[in-house]
């Protein structure tokens, strides 16, 4: 049995418990302030949630696959139950969620599952390469791409990002067109192969400053070359020195930045700290169900919800969030095995075993 690292499930759990709150506040009515502080604060939420949740994906399944070729275990069948099961959860996530997806959008789970096919391949053919080498190229190579076939960047709107045409479509929406497109998101999945998951102890505090003067220097910077170009500082969508959607190489610097320093202050040790670990852990190990029922509810209530203000839908997503921690404390609490996360690997050793038995 695999020992789990309290503080990675953690900053796991964190992930999706600020996925939970921009999605919730991406359906809610209500009126769109950019000057609001709370507007602000709800921006950084949204920007970093995906960049966590892929990254901490990659350190996961680099994780899983030096621990079980050390270990001499099957790896292929591990792969292949995990990938399909992504990229089929993704599909029922459209289902749930009609108002914001067709039911056969390519999404953050499709990149999920893509990652752990692609990954494996590279890592064996390339190991002696750094990840965060592959990260950059991964980077650089986009941007050259998208360069020269500039019908592939994704937008101008949502809706040319989760409609999709045909199979081919669907392809080009999964790599490099849709929400959350292979290229260049897999640089995170990279990312997170190159993180050291061991806690810091003595030296938090040098390690913090050295991953937090990184940090907050390229989100100067940005800043910086915002003010002189006379751009847009973080859009979304649309024009902006930082783009979410796409994915831009400087919101990719800044996301991966600050998540490598989140990363360690998640590794820290001090008793305060590992309080916090012990609340978010549980959200950490039901992430994916999380994920899947949170879009459940959503498409169930959302409808509902009348035109209400900016304060009282932050405070609906706060909600949400506190809903869906209290959730992972439950339900660790009463040992059940009611969980995705837990059919999945049920699966994987089921079949595992009957591959054994031939």
């Amino acid at each position: 049995m695999s020992v789990r690292l309290k503080h990675v499930d953690s900053m796991r759990g964190f992930a999706i418990l600020c996925m939970v709150q921009v999605h919730t506040a991406a359906l809610i009515p209500a009126p769109i302030s950019t000057s609001h502080p709370l507007a602000f604060v709800s921006a950084a939420i949204g920007g970093m949630a995906a960049p966590m949740f892929v990254t901490i994906s990659g350190w996961g399944l680099h994780y899983g696959l030096n621990r079980r070729i050390a270990k001499e275990e099957p790896i292929l069948q591990w792969i292949i139950t995990r990938g399909l099961s992504l990229i089929l959860l993704q599909f029922l996530i459209g289902l749930l969620l009609p108002q914001r997806y067709d039911w056969n959008s390519p999404g953050i789970l499709t990149l999920l599952g893509f990652c752990i096919f692609i990954v494996p391949l590279i890592k064996w053919s390339t190991d002696r390469i750094e990840s965060q080498y592959k990260a950059i190229f991964v980077v650089l190579f986009t941007m050259i791409f998208l360069y020269y076939f500039p019908q592939l960047i994704p937008g101008p709107g949502w809706s040319e990002m989760v409609t999709v045409n045909s199979t081919t479509h669907w392809l080009q929406l999964a790599f490099f067109s849709g929400t959350y497109p292979l290229f260049p998101w897999i640089a995170f999945f990279y990312i997170g192969g190159s993180l050291n998951e061991k806690t810091i102890n003595e030296n938090w505090k040098l390690d913090l400053t050295r991953s937090g003067s990184l940090a907050i220097s390229t989100l100067m910077a940005t800043l910086a070359i915002s003010i002189t170009t006379q751009t847009n500082w973080a859009e979304t969508m649309g024009e902006g020195v930082l783009t979410f959607f796409p994915a831009n190489h400087w919101f990719v610097l800044v996301s991966a930045t600050w998540t490598i320093f989140l990363w360690d202050i998640f590794r820290m040790t001090p008793s305060w700290m590992s309080k916090i670990n012990d609340w978010l852990a549980p959200s950490g190990r039901l992430s994916l169900t999380i994920y899947v029922l949170h879009f459940a509810l959503l498409g169930a209530v959302v409808e509902l919800i009348p035109d209400i203000t900016l304060i009282e839908a932050f405070g609906i997503t706060l909600l949400h969030m506190s809903l869906w921690l209290i959730y992972g404390l439950i339900h660790e609490k009463v040992e059940s095995n009611w969980s995705i996360e837990h059919l999945i690997r049920k699966i994987t050793i089921s079949k595992s075993h009957h591959d054994e038995s031939e």
